[in-house]
């Protein structure tokens, strides 16, 4: 019985742990993302064609997108953060299920949000790139 209070501890432990991880993460990015709308306004008033103009658009909308994203993905980890802070047992199954799903849950977005991020940023500097090369 203690080892299997023990092992439970440890999971909800180690969970909270990874939710602590993923909010520090999305507050990163948060700060890239503003970084990179600094950036856009920075090189906006340079840009001449209507071609990089519409591009520029293009990523700041990007940019709010990911802010809402993030703003979205924080109220989740702080919500599941919250919920099993308050579990003050774990036996039933039911409980351990669903502290498995959300992980599994939480992580995919976490991975997907992550992915996504490092492509905007990608395309986003390979842009800005090629407005340096043509001014």
């Amino acid at each position: 019985m203690i080892i299997h209070d023990l092992k439970e501890s440890s999971t909800l432990n180690q969970f909270q742990f990874e939710v602590q991880s993923w909010i520090r993460l999305i507050e990163f990015l948060n700060q890239e993302t503003t970084y990179l709308k600094n950036r856009l306004s920075e090189v906006i008033d340079q840009i001449k064609d209507r071609e990089n103009l519409a591009l520029a658009e293009h990523f700041q909308n990007q940019f709010i997108v990911k802010d809402d994203v993030y703003d979205h993905i924080m109220h989740d980890l702080k919500k599941q953060s919250h919920k099993w802070k308050e579990i003050k047992s774990f036996n039933s199954k039911d409980a351990q299920e669903d502290l498995k799903k959300t992980r599994k849950n939480l992580s995919d977005q976490i991975e997907f949000i992550e992915r996504d991020h490092a492509v905007l940023t990608k395309d986003y500097n390979t842009y800005l790139e090629a407005l340096s090369l043509k001014n």
